[in-house]
């Protein structure tokens, strides 16, 4: 039965009210960091792009291929040359994404019902985790937004296996193959939920519409990694990349212990700073039980498996970094909404009649607590548990006295970087200077250069001539040195 005129249209008022907050709270940080170093080498690889030298899939050390060619097709609409790409419109890919999730949760409200869709929308437009990676150059909030946009595809071709329903499925299947190799991991999650709600011998018998959207998937894979059919080589390494994702899983300096997700919700002091989204673990921890009872819907039921699956999943690989939490933490924030509901359901309606309301602003009103701390004060901070490795705020310093340096020099500054990781994201702002070399150790040929900027992490500070000392991230300094400096340091052993 369809809800009445009234209700529909106070729906969608709120339903607006939350999107329209979400792109406020957005746009507010699209400008306010400098790049992350993994933001860089997405902007870098795109730049490259954007001015003809194509797209070559990186096997080793790059995700797919999608949010490249997503960033040029809005440089295109959008008439952005080369040189103007800058974080700014760069970020507005992946708020785009974000944005999109959220619309997706609240479009979602006759399957999901309108308390849990409008209480898990309001959560993650306000989350600090959401906010900062909706707004990072990197593939994670398209990520999610894939996850969840195939989660509602899948649930809706299991009730109505009709052809499109299930194309759809293997499009959107394929577009989260493009973003990033470690969809398999919420591909297994997706399938353990479709059990969960559906007889494994019904899944079964409509084998030929999963082969068609097998197909469709594997057609779009094949379009990204050839780079549009130009390079076929890239099919074959979108399949290679799993053996080097595996290593890296199983062993990488990101390695983390399996609670160190459950941490960074869990109330803990990091430098006398305190976090913690105890609300938002323990509603969804009472969501997420209801859903393994008789009253919860195959929906509450299905939303339950693929959260914890995929929480279980990324907790049980030791490789973990703050954004991989992202889109369990969507599915966290439904299941708080379905926990709150499902309280609300067990008491006398009229004590409880407001108590989703109440409970559910309760909940946004902790997240912007959090947002104060999480989105301002600390927001380029180690002590901040949302990001990771952070390019610290004064790093911007360092490319404005490069810029100073060259618009006084007569000739264009020959400038060496001397860092294990070429100082990431510095290339991304020194891309329109040529005469710019990186090296791992100082270059013999040091006084053939005006400038040389010399990592902390290699060698001890250069003793004389040091001009400048600045941030890159947290215990990591960069020197701004003359060439006499670093003669001075090539011959000093690494701490």
């Amino acid at each position: 039965m369809a809800a009445p005129a009234h209700k529909r249209l106070l729906f969608l008022f709120f339903a607006g009210l939350l999107l329209a907050g979400a792109v406020v709270l957005r746009f507010s940080q699209v400008d306010r960091r400098p790049f992350h170093a993994d933001e860089a080498v997405q902007a870098y690889q795109t730049w490259n792009l954007i001015r003809g030298q194509g797209y070559t899939y990186d096997p080793a050390d790059k995700h797919g291929p999608f949010l490249y060619y997503a960033a040029a097709g809005l440089a295109k609409i959008s008439g952005w040359a080369p040189p103007v790409l800058n974080e700014s419109r760069l970020r507005l890919v992946s708020l785009i994404a974000g944005l999109g999730t959220l619309a997706l949760f609240a479009g979602s409200a006759a399957r999901l019902g309108v308390g849990p869709a409008l209480i898990a929308t309001a959560l993650v437009a306000v989350a600090p985790l959401a906010v900062i990676y909706d707004t990072s150059f990197i593939q994670e909030a398209w990520f999610c937004f894939f996850s969840w946009g195939l989660f509602f595809a899948l649930l809706h071709a299991l009730d109505h296996p009709a052809w499109p329903a299930v194309l759809l499925v293997g499009l959107l299947g394929g577009l989260m193959q493009a973003t990033k190799e470690t969809s398999v991991i919420h591909f297994a999650a997706l399938g353990a939920a479709a059990v969960a709600i559906k007889n494994p011998k019904d899944i079964i018998r409509l084998w030929p519409q999963w082969l068609a959207g097998l197909v469709t998937a594997t057609l779009v894979y094949v379009v990204f990694y050839s780079a549009g059919f130009t390079r076929w080589i890239g099919v074959v390494d979108g399949l290679r990349s799993y053996a080097g994702y595996a290593g890296r899983a199983a062993s990488s300096p990101h390695d983390q212990p399996w609670y160190f997700y459950f941490h960074m919700l869990w109330p803990h002091t990091s430098e006398g700073t305190r976090w913690g989204e105890p609300l938002l673990l323990a509603f969804a921890a009472v969501g997420a039980a209801f859903g393994f009872t008789s009253r919860a819907s195959p929906t509450h039921r299905a939303t339950a498996v693929f959260t914890l699956g995929t929480l279980a999943l990324y907790s049980v690989i030791p490789y973990k970094t703050p954004w991989l939490l992202l889109t369990p933490y969507a599915g966290l924030a439904l299941l708080a909404g379905y926990g709150i509901g499902s309280l609300a359901e067990i008491y006398p309606k009229g004590l409880m009649r407001f108590a989703p309301l109440l409970l559910g602003l309760v909940l946004v009103g902790e997240a912007a607590i959090r947002d104060r701390s999480a989105l301002g004060r600390y927001l380029n901070d180690a002590r901040n548990p949302y990001v990771y490795q952070p390019t610290v705020a004064q790093f911007p310093l360092l490319v404005e006295r490069l810029r100073e340096l060259s618009a006084q020099s007569d000739h264009a500054l020959r400038m060496a970087v001397v860092s294990p990781d070429h100082a990431w994201p510095l290339p991304w702002y020194l891309r329109y200077e040529p005469t710019t070399g990186y090296f791992t150790t100082p270059p013999p040929n040091a006084a053939a250069f005006d400038l040389v900027i010399y990592d902390s992490r290699l060698a001890a500070s250069p003793a004389t001539e040091r001009m400048q000392v600045f941030g890159l991230r947290p215990n990591v300094l960069l020197w701004l040195a003359r060439p006499e400096s670093v003669r001075e340091a090539r011959n000093v052993s690494p701490p």
